[in-house]
């Protein structure tokens, strides 16, 4: 082979090794390696006997210290350093698969495929348990001016063998604390306001004006001695016992400033319903008929148009 043929297969290698590493690092066998160095020992052992010969000719000898020294020279000289450069974390080369060789083959690019979704973590009993816990609280807080009311007047009537010792709420205490119960639940999707008790809006006044001092009172004395009580939605009155119909005369809050948000129902799910329900039965327009049953034949792809 031509010197100038050598010359630029070493320059390529060199290029290529710099770049992506040298083939055997990768695992391959590097030919032009061994192309380059048979060359190389071929050029050397021909002159080497060229020198020898000239030696013997002159009659010059050389020691092999001299020889090696200049060799060591040679080597230092050619040597040079050579840049690496890795863009993965490991240096071992994994080839492309043979679903990937396929689609290569095929024109088509390799898409990597989705990653399966992380199972959410499942909820364990503690976790159950706190919540539980939190609402038996929650429920515990507003109801307890009913049982600082009613818990201890007990009538003979209501204590019996199997209410004697009992934990659980018994006689007007029960009945007020279902009752309160049953309004929370009926206020979610209620859209109509409760009706008051008909008088004077001058006396009407006067009751909430009281009804806001005794809250105050209430609630600075509970932070004073450090108890907890439960929260209140803005512009409701907190219920601190006393009478219970206190809620058929005056409300149970100022309604200017109650959320506007409480006023809209929940929906619940969101069915795709058919119709609309009146009071004379259900009601289905040609609209939901046309929508039901699709296009008619014969009329696929092709648009009415805007109507004019």
């Amino acid at each position: 082979m031509s010197d100038e043929y050598l010359r630029a297969m070493e320059a390529q290698r060199r290029a290529f090794e710099a770049q992506f590493g040298s083939l055997e690092e990768m695992g391959f066998e590097d030919k032009t390696k061994q192309m380059s160095s048979d060359e190389h020992e071929s050029d050397t052992s021909s002159e080497s006997s060229s020198n020898e010969d000239e030696d013997e000719d002159l009659g010059v000898y050389q020691s092999g210290d001299s020889v090696s020294s200049e060799e060591d020279e040679s080597d230092d000289n050619e040597s040079t350093p050579v840049v690496v450069k890795f863009t993965d974390s490991t240096r071992e080369y994994t080839g492309p698969s043979k679903t990937e060789q396929k689609l290569l083959k095929s024109g088509k690019s390799y898409v990597k495929p989705k990653a399966p979704p992380k199972s959410k973590q499942r909820k364990t009993k503690e976790d159950e348990d706190d919540i539980k816990n939190d609402l038996e609280l929650q429920r515990f807080l507003d109801e307890s001016h009913i049982l600082a009311n009613f818990q201890s007047q007990n009538s003979g009537a209501d204590l019996t063998l199997q209410t004697m010792n009992s934990d659980g709420m018994i006689g007007n205490a029960r009945k007020h604390t279902i009752n309160s119960r049953l309004k929370q639940l009926s206020g979610i999707n209620s859209t109509k306001d409760t009706k008051l008790e008909k008088m004077p809006i001058s006396m009407r006044k006067g009751m909430v004006k009281s009804r806001q001092d005794k809250i105050a009172k209430y609630e600075q004395e509970a932070r004073d001695g450090g108890i907890v009580l439960s929260h209140v939605k803005k512009g409701e009155f907190r219920k601190i016992g006393g009478s219970l119909t206190i809620d058929e005369r005056i409300g149970t809050g100022i309604k200017s400033k109650l959320d506007s948000k409480r006023r809209f129902r929940q929906k619940g799910l969101k069915i795709n319903s058919v119709g609309r329900s009146t009071k004379n039965g259900l009601v289905i327009s040609q609209r939901d008929i046309d929508r039901i049953n699709g296009p008619p034949p014969g009329t696929k792809g092709k648009g009415k148009g805007k109507r004019r």
